[in-house]
């Protein structure tokens, strides 16, 4: 046997093993872009297989045979091609459509065995001699045009998704749907030779090209992981979920995003794939630090809200390849936190801060204030004859006397003072960098303020007046809030037992 045809044998069985392991190897059965690419493998293991006996064989009856092998997979190579690049650009077929790309070649394959009987595939077969071995040569009948034109139309439209894809990726994905772009245009290249008749040994090219597509998609498979990232990301988290999900490579470029992310970034549309997210999203650097360095976190998007975002790696087969960005929106749980944070600190009724809180900030200022050795002021204001108003008017209108006094307090005092309510009708202030002498003039302010003011309820004019009681120091040197507040209660005292409606003060 010449030596040519046994090199072109055994590169044809080597293809034929090499497809079968792929088939198996890819195979996956919730997965439609592997099982579409074990589809294929599988189909180029029957045509490389059929094609290498039929080079071996001498006699037609054999080549014969062995070419019915081939049409096992010939015919559903192109369907199965276009199948697998619309699942890859993420076209979704129905059902319909899918069994309907499977038509032409389940008659191509049922002529083509009945081809002796009805002469529709090949019109006629024979032996032919080239310069080095015997080569099956046919005439073409009228559907083997039919399938030529379908396998044409097939490698056609998968070439130009795969470009569609390449222009508007970048990144590893671009490089990624380049390979495949490339692996797609080989079969349909050998289809125009071989309808040339341009091989010098009237031979077939169509399984070596298709092989060579197959090497180049194994190339695509190792260095991408083209048909790991994209599913595995599928397998953990649904389009329909609320989170929103980003899918990243292992260089952080996007490979997919569902529905609810697009939700959460205006600009996150198909032209953000295979843009490295810290591109893409380059606007939330606090966002894309925490994706980088697979922190959770939490980032505000006004108006839209809060949202936790959590990395998650791709694990298969004990290697990382890629990640999944999780985005959960959490403003009801931040604004309930904000809600009872408000009211663990805040008295409901007035909206000053409650008798635990401005203790627990005036500890804090307290200790400041001491550090670095800065004036500090504090005030208990207490209403006069309030019972008298809860009796005579009922205790709403004391609660609305209350709210007025302490918005009063509010409009009279700095934004770094502090007002709490430190019991019925008391109020308490502290009043940071103050002297006793500029808190005396505060003191008096609220004083004219509340004894001004009149509280109209269902109609009736209401008036109060009020004591303070008033104690400070130009330089903090004592370590309790206790001491001020002791103070300042005696100061009070004072003023009540000299007439009320007054301020008193006593030095700490």
């Amino acid at each position: 046997m010449h030596f040519l045809r046994m090199m072109l044998c055994g590169i044809l069985l080597t293809s034929a093993v090499f497809a079968v392991l792929s088939s198996i190897y890819t195979y996956e059965k919730k997965d439609n872009i592997k099982k579409y690419f074990s589809y294929l493998s599988l189909c180029i293991s029957f045509y490389s297989l059929g094609y290498a006996m039929e080079f071996y064989s001498d006699s037609l009856d054999r080549m014969l045979f062995w070419n019915l092998v081939q049409y096992i997979g010939i015919p559903f190579l192109p369907a199965f091609w276009i199948l697998f690049a619309f699942e890859y650009n993420g076209k979704k077929l129905d059902v319909l459509s899918r069994m309907g790309t499977l038509f032409i070649p389940c008659l191509t394959m049922f002529f083509r065995f009945t081809s002796s009987v009805n002469h529709l595939y090949y019109s006629n077969v024979q032996i032919a001699f080239n310069n080095y071995f015997p080569v099956l040569f046919i005439q073409k009948g009228p559907w083997y045009w039919v399938q030529f034109i379908f396998a044409t139309s097939c490698f056609v439209v998968a070439n130009y998704l795969f470009l569609l894809m390449y222009r508007k990726s970048n990144g590893s994905i671009r490089r990624q749907t380049l390979f495949l772009l490339i692996a797609s245009l080989l079969p349909w290249i050998s289809l125009l030779l071989n309808l040339l008749n341009l091989s010098p040994l009237t031979i077939d090219y169509g399984p070596f090209a298709i092989t060579s597509s197959l090497i180049i998609f194994f190339m695509s498979f190792f260095r991408y992981q083209f048909l790991n990232i994209k599913p595995l990301a599928r397998d953990k988290v649904f389009d329909s979920t609320a989170n929103g999900l980003i899918v990243l490579d292992l260089n952080y470029c996007i490979i997919d995003y569902n529905p609810a992310a697009t939700l959460i970034f205006a600009d996150l549309n198909e032209t953000a794939i295979g843009k490295d997210v810290r591109r893409a999203l380059n606007e939330y650097e606090g966002l894309v630090d925490s994706i980088v360095h697979n922190q959770e976190s939490q980032f505000v998007m006004k108006p839209k809200g809060h949202y936790k975002v959590n990395t998650v790696k791709i694990v298969d087969k004990n290697h990382e390849i890629g990640y999944v960005v999780s985005l959960t929106d959490v403003t009801k749980y931040m604004d309930l936190v904000e809600e009872l944070n408000y009211l663990a600190s805040k008295d409901a009724l007035t909206g000053v801060f409650n008798r635990r809180y401005f203790v627990e900030l005036g500890s804090l200022e307290l200790e400041k204030s001491k550090r670095y050795r800065r004036p500090l002021s504090l005030i208990i204001l207490d209403l006069d004859y309030f019972k008298q108003i809860n009796d005579n008017y009922g205790h709403q209108a004391g609660d609305a006397v209350l709210q007025a006094v302490a918005s009063i307090c509010r409009s009279s005092l700095r934004l770094t003072d502090i007002l709490g309510r430190y019991g019925g009708e008391e109020f308490v202030i502290l009043l940071p960098e103050t002297s006793l002498d500029e808190c005396r003039m505060i003191s008096n302010r609220i004083l004219d303020n509340i004894a001004e003011a009149e509280t109209v309820y269902e109609g009736k004019e209401i008036t109060v007046t009020a004591s303070l009681g008033v104690t400070g120091v130009d330089c903090v040197t004592v370590e309790s809030l206790d001491y001020f507040l002791k103070y300042a209660d005696e100061a009070l005292y004072r003023a009540k037992s000299e007439g009320r409606n007054c301020v008193r003060s006593l030095a700490s």
